[in-house]
């Protein structure tokens, strides 16, 4: 089918295979739509029918809930066209980047299964060819039986590579997480739509790093920092990680870690800040080289930050009230300009 967006006298056509998503249409297309999660949460992808016929697909999307009825709003990441079709995008359009790369769907399967935690699982995703991709992206999976895409940002980084390593955290009630645990998911195939998201990682930016992680959150600045290693960037820019877990038990990639840190300890640093222990109680000896602390992350991240913060770039990944948490203090407080803030919600 084919689909047209009128905005500001300019005119996008692309065209949607049966059942696609819009979103993911118009991004393979090389449209660069509004968004943010791409699974239905934020409402950042909403656009207006104007003419043709629609699929809204996810009823109870959590987006949905500032969509204006009488203005045809839907979301197009969970949108699916049944005829062709003219739409209105309130949203700006913002040209890509010279160097980003063209999301496409794609089929994988799952390997290497294992706990880091008691509440976080490892797992790699392999394709049968190579693909590319920004530190700091993520890609969205779905897996067989199961409606709807999972975002997961990725924890390594190459220039090309046929593997994707994830993490997920085990949620009561998560039909993906259910499903990756209940049983040998090793031969099954499942879908995978990407790369994408904005809170990426670019050398030739020049930018210090302030990072901010919580839990699961850690997994695409992982990626970001060993973009960082392997092209020597923490030799010439310094860089700071503070990863926020509950206890010293929720402690992962700590030899990543200590690896990273002992390779460039004069601009690396990463701080483990744990929220539900005493301050009085010390972390194992396999914290190695990295520090900690205690509270909440992002209190103590902010607290390390400087008026004005010249030449740094934040990012900030993890629960959407850590992300909310963190953004107004670094504008109001610490003055950073809001282009120098980088995150994708999830949640």
């Amino acid at each position: 089918m084919l689909i047209e967006i009128e905005k500001k006298g300019q005119t996008h056509i692309f065209e949607a295979a049966p059942e696609e998503k819009l979103l993911f249409a118009g991004l393979r297309a090389g449209i660069s739509l509004p968004y943010e999660c791409s699974t239905g949460t934020c409402g950042s992808c909403r656009a207006r029918l104007k003419e043709g016929n629609l699929e809204i697909g996810w009823p109870d999307a959590p987006g949905h809930k500032n969509l204006k009825a009488e203005k045809n709003e839907f979301l197009m990441c969970q949108a699916t066209a049944k005829t062709s079709c003219k739409l209105g995008v309130p949203s700006k359009i913002e040209p890509f980047r010279d160097d980003d790369l063209t999301p496409l769907h794609h089929q994988a399967s799952i390997s290497n299964l294992s706990m880091l935690s008691s509440d976080i699982m490892r797992f790699e995703v392999n394709l049968d060819s190579l693909i590319s991709f920004h530190a700091g992206q993520f890609f969205v999976l779905k897996a067989p039986g199961i409606d709807g895409y999972r975002a997961y940002s990725m924890v390594n980084y190459e220039v090309s590579t046929n593997t994707l390593e994830f993490i997920i955290k085990q949620k009561q009630y998560g039909s993906f997480t259910d499903w990756i645990s209940s049983s040998d998911r090793v031969t099954n195939e499942i879908e995978i739509f990407g790369p994408l998201g904005k809170a990426t990682f670019h050398p030739d930016e020049n930018h210090d790093l302030v990072m901010i992680a919580g839990g699961s959150g850690i997994a695409g600045l992982m990626s970001i920092m060993e973009h960082g290693c392997k092209v020597n960037y923490f030799d010439s820019h310094k860089a700071s990680l503070y990863f926020g877990i509950r206890t010293w038990d929720d402690m992962i990639f700590v030899e990543r870690l200590n690896s990273m840190v002992k390779r460039f300890p004069n601009n690396l640093s990463v701080q483990m800040v744990a929220s539900q222990e005493s301050s009085d109680s010390r972390p194992p000896e396999s914290i190695g080289k990295l520090s900690h602390g205690y509270g909440w992350v992002h209190e103590v991240a902010l607290n390390s930050l400087t008026l004005g913060q010249e030449n740094t770039m934040v990012y900030i990944a993890g629960p959407q009230p850590l992300v909310d948490a963190t953004i107004r203090p670094l504008i109001t407080e610490i003055q950073l300009a809001s282009g120098m803030i980088r995150y994708d919600s999830f949640s």
